[in-house]
């Protein structure tokens, strides 16, 4: 296959948009947020041959090889921290993908991600249909499109001692997966729309026996912003009145120094993020915040 090496496009691949805001219960928490993925069009696994090229690519644990996000579109501040990529793959072999959401109100604080292992071969066949897509190359996907408020696809692939980032807005809205519509009339579109359309279903493209179990994710940090509550009561929703708990004494973070994205050890304050909801408020030094929480996963870290 033809190899194509351009200069890379620098950027930050963000949060995809899975996780329902806080006091919002009118969206279905019981749906898979892996339904953002196409559906896959082709059920050969074409990526599952042994004969694919050596691509190299980062190997440590916090290093980030491939991720896909859906970023932006209109979502409250909420939804925006805490939504996690629709795939991450890391550096050692880790697929990190969201988890299912249980069907209450208010939900976990928490979004949930699980993650399973993926082999050597796995990621090379990832790469290898990266490299057939055409998308190690510096491409233009904007085009006229009039469609308001979408996310947009955020891929980023680190292979070969380059980083390539692709953003499409609002990539195959109004198309059946796989094909192209009004909107999705550049072949370059297509082509990223097809590849995320494989990568919706890893399994069938990097080979099942190149996958582990699924597990929960238990973090060893996680990242948190706390906002200053005026009036606790104006959080109640559903008549339910939110709950004031007491951040821990010992946090090495207080609350006022995370108005912005902050590193908490997870042995710190995971029990209780873990058994916070949307609802819970938490006090600090006599003032009351709502703390945004999320795990930390490889990569950037806000």
């Amino acid at each position: 296959m033809q190899r194509r090496y351009v200069p890379a496009v620098l950027a930050t691949a963000l949060m995809a948009l899975v996780m329902v805001s806080c006091g919002d219960d009118t969206v279905d928490e019981g749906s898979s947020p892996t339904e953002t993925l196409p559906t896959p069009t082709d059920g050969s696994g074409g990526g599952q041959d042994d004969d694919v090229p050596e691509y190299t690519h980062p190997s440590g644990a916090d290093d980030v090889v491939f991720e896909y996000s859906e970023v932006g579109g209109f979502v409250p501040r909420s939804v925006a921290f805490q939504s996690p990529p629709v795939i991450l793959i890391s550096g050692d072999g880790r697929v990190f993908t969201p988890g299912a959401q249980i069907a209450i109100y208010p939900g976990p604080l928490l979004p949930a991600i699980q993650v399973q292992t993926i082999s050597e071969l796995g990621i090379q066949r990832l790469l290898a249909a990266a490299d057939e897509a055409g998308l190690y190359a510096d491409i233009d996907y904007s085009a006229d499109l009039n469609v308001a408020d979408a996310s947009t696809a955020m891929v980023t692939i680190n292979v070969d001692g380059e980083t390539w980032v692709h953003e499409a807005y609002a990539l195959g809205i109004g198309a059946v997966p796989g094909q192209d519509d009004e909107a999705d009339v550049a072949a370059e579109r297509a082509a990223l729309n097809d590849f995320l359309a494989q990568v919706g279903d890893l399994a069938t493209l990097v080979g099942p026996d190149e996958l582990g179990p699924t597990e929960i994710y238990e973090p060893d940090e996680y990242l948190i912003e706390a906002l200053v509550v005026e009036d606790p009561l104006a959080y109640a929703n559903d008549g339910i009145e939110p709950t004031i708990v007491a951040w821990p004494a010992g946090a090495t973070v207080p609350l006022a120094d995370a108005a912005s994205c902050t590193v908490v050890p997870a042995r710190e304050i995971g029990g209780l993020l873990e058994s916070a909801n949307q609802l819970t408020l938490f006090s600090d030094a006599g003032i009351i915040y709502q703390v945004l929480a999320k795990q930390k996963l490889p990569g950037p870290t806000c």
